[in-house]
């Protein structure tokens, strides 16, 4: 089911049964973005450079200076994967992407006219002997599923075998910071690793890092120079990271409350067969329909690419309005 035919049958199902449970909001920005205050553009000298972004979050994440050199500012993931796989495409690359996470990862490997290998994330790995490039979404959304150790091993000797020629991409946007997997690969330099403000500020599309091998510097350069600048933008993520520099933890307390509300719903009801909450999604083995009958709106796992006879159930509140955006 696509997104969009979610939202509105979500919407029939609340004004039909305004008595469900709705455990199925999926836009964070929508949900708590409302509880806290609008970061203003920063006045500062150095607000409008993306030079002295990347040097501001790398101190964020607590990360050496000396990365900058590797550093590529973009809006946001979106805009990163669109210069990344434009860059693939280049290349006549088969890229390895999962759909099952996010099916914007999948609409924009179509528009930069990539080869892609499709894998269901929630089931392990591609072929990765049929891949050129692969991405990977760490922490793996929706599913709460960590790489096992065999994973990360054959993975990492993947890229090894062929340095020059294999591309790891990770979208590490749902870790503020990124986990200490991904920071090994960015120290080792064996991944691309996507960071953004989106999450941990609530602001989308405003601005991102894409931390790069060595090896493929010079390339991501020109990749990325044909990117749009906003500078309001920059001037907001400027001051995201200086004058709310707390507000991940803040974000991240919120989530943290609000996934416990949800692990005693689940515990009390058993019969929603519902795992932990991970992040703002649990993972139910009921169907959609089965928890209509148990007075339960979720999500059908096909929005995300997942099989229909399990759904999503989300922790974040409910919006006032199931299809704003």
């Amino acid at each position: 089911m696509r997104h969009e035919d979610f939202l509105v049958l979500r919407d029939t199902w609340r004004a039909k049964r305004p008595e469900l449970i709705d455990l199925a909001e999926l836009n964070v920005y929508r949900s708590l973005g409302p509880g806290f205050a609008p970061i203003a553009p920063s006045t500062h000298a150095e607000a409008p450079y993306r030079c002295h972004l990347a040097e501001r979050y790398l101190a964020h994440l607590g990360l050496d200076a000396g990365l900058k050199a590797r550093t590529q500012v973009s809006h946001g993931v979106r805009r990163s994967l669109r210069a990344l796989f434009g860059w693939l495409a280049s290349r006549q690359a088969r890229i390895g992407v999962p759909d099952d996470v996010y099916p914007v990862y999948l609409q924009l490997a179509v528009e930069a006219g990539v080869q892609v290998v499709r894998y269901a994330s929630r089931e392990g790995l591609p072929v990765l002997q049929e891949c050129d490039a692969l991405l990977l979404c760490e922490p793996l959304k929706p599913w709460g599923r960590e790489p096992g150790r065999e994973e990360v091993e054959q993975v990492e000797a993947w890229v090894r075998a062929e340095p020059g020629k294999r591309v790891l991409l990770v979208d590490s946007a749902y870790a503020t910071p990124p986990t200490p997997w991904v920071l090994r690969l960015m120290q080792e330099e064996l991944a691309f690793v996507l960071v953004s403000l989106s999450k941990g500020w609530l602001i989308p599309d405003h601005a991102g890092l894409c931390i790069t091998p060595s090896r493929w510097r010079e390339d991501m350069r020109a990749a990325f120079a044909p990117l749009p600048k906003d500078e309001r933008k920059l001037r907001i993520g400027y001051a995201a990271l200086t004058e709310h520099a707390a507000r991940p933890a803040e974000v991240r307390a919120r989530l943290i409350e609000h996934a416990s509300a949800l692990d005693a719903l689940t515990t009390r009801r058993p019969e929603l067969r519902a795992s932990t909450c991970v992040g703002y999604f649990a993972t139910s083995r009921c169907s959609f329909d089965e928890l209509l009958e148990q007075g339960v709106l979720g999500v059908p796992a096909s929005v995300f690419g997942g099989p229909e006879a399990l759904s999503i159930l989300s922790s974040l509140p409910a919006a006032t309005a199931a299809r704003a955006t």
